[in-house]
Formats: C-alpha cells, structure tokens, sequence
C-alpha cells in the first residue's frame, strides 16, 4: 500500500502532493503547517472504534439518567430546620409560629440531597474525557468498569447514593446485550464487563445509520 501523508486534517496519496498543499498555503499557515506520514486504519480498528463508541454513548446517556435521577425532590418542610430559645428542634413542618423566637436551618435530609446530586454531576463531568487509550476489545471492559467506578466513587457519597448507583446499574447491564454486570458481595464492589460481539455491534450500528 502505497504511503499516505496528512497535512492537518488533510490527507494525501504521496508527499509531492502534500508539499505542493502546503506551498499553496499562506505564509503564516506554512510556518506551523507539518507534514506527517499517515496509514489509514484497518477494517477491524474502524469496528472496534464505532463498537468502542457506542458503548461510551450507552454509558454516558446511562450516567446522564442517573445524574437526574438524583436531582433533590426533598419536601420542602424538610428542606429547613427549625430552633426555639429553649433548643428544641424540629424540621420545617413542625409548628414553629407559636415558639417565640426561634432560628432557621438547612435540614440534614436536605443537605444529604444536595450533596449525593452534587456528588452525581461531578463524577458524570469527570467521564468528559477521551477514551482513546482503549483501542483492543479486552480493553473495552476495562473501559465500561472505569467509566462505572467513576460515576459510583464512594469517597464522600452516602449509603443512598452508593445503593441508588448499585441498582441503577444492574438494571441497565440487564437491559443491555452488551455488557455484564456482577457483584461480588464480600468485597461489595460491582463490576461490569463487554459481552458483546464488535462485529455485529458495528452492523448493526451502520443499519440503523444508514436507513
């Protein structure tokens, strides 16, 4: 196969081509214009790369739910906490008018809510990033296990969110061909893995896009 050469995003079948481009251009475009040799990838990289990137479309749209789903829906009474001179306490449903003087405060159920959503949108922020270090299909369960453990990072979340993920994502691998989902109740720690098949993944991908 005859070696190609890419100027920028631009490709070309030999180095005359490239050369004579890059002359076309202007000057301050040539001073930053470089000339790179350039094989075009295989077949299977090309169905790894699509099968790669549907699962991370099914992952992505899977935490995006999840994020949502975590979106404080507290009562509002509980949203606040009430406090009278003598210390007694109670959250905002109480009946605070007759207590005198009394002080207000965020309510723990509240704070635990917003605190789980807040925790929720930082983990999904942190799978915007690229993912193409994983370029072999051993690789890809790596990559779903990773993009998971990041969206369940235990590190300040409360039980509810640590339980809330653990369903979530069982209930997603169960509707979902391609990936496996295990638990391992000893170290409590799930794990999920590609099943799927990268042919048939990019198949069927290019069906659907091309109906």
């Amino acid at each position: 196969m005859q070696q190609q050469y890419k100027v920028n995003n631009t490709t070309f079948d030999n180095i005359e081509e490239a050369t004579y481009y890059v002359s076309m251009l202007s000057k301050k475009a040539q001073a930053t214009a470089t000339i790179t040799p350039y094989t075009a990838p295989s077949k299977a990289s090309v169905k790894l790369t699509v099968a790669r990137n549907m699962l991370i479309r099914e992952m992505l749209n899977w935490a995006g739910s999840f994020t949502q789903s975590m979106s404080p829906s507290t009562d509002v009474d509980w949203m606040y906490s009430v406090e009278d001179d003598t210390g007694f306490s109670d959250a905002g449903d109480t009946w605070y008018e007759d207590l005198g003087n009394v002080s207000f405060g965020s309510n723990l159920q509240w704070e635990d809510a917003l605190h789980d959503y807040n925790s929720a949108v930082d983990n999904f922020d942190s799978l915007l990033c690229t993912y193409d270090n994983y370029t072999t299909v051993d690789s890809l369960s790596e990559m779903l296990n990773t993009m998971y453990h990041t969206m369940s990072d235990h590190s300040s979340e409360t039980d509810s969110y640590i339980g809330e993920i653990r369903h979530s994502i069982k209930q997603f691998c169960e509707g979902n061909s391609n990936i496996a989902h295990s638990y391992d109740h000893p170290r409590r720690r799930t794990t999920i893995s590609f099943v799927g098949n990268v042919d048939k993944m990019y198949k069927a991908y290019m069906l659907e896009r091309n109906s």
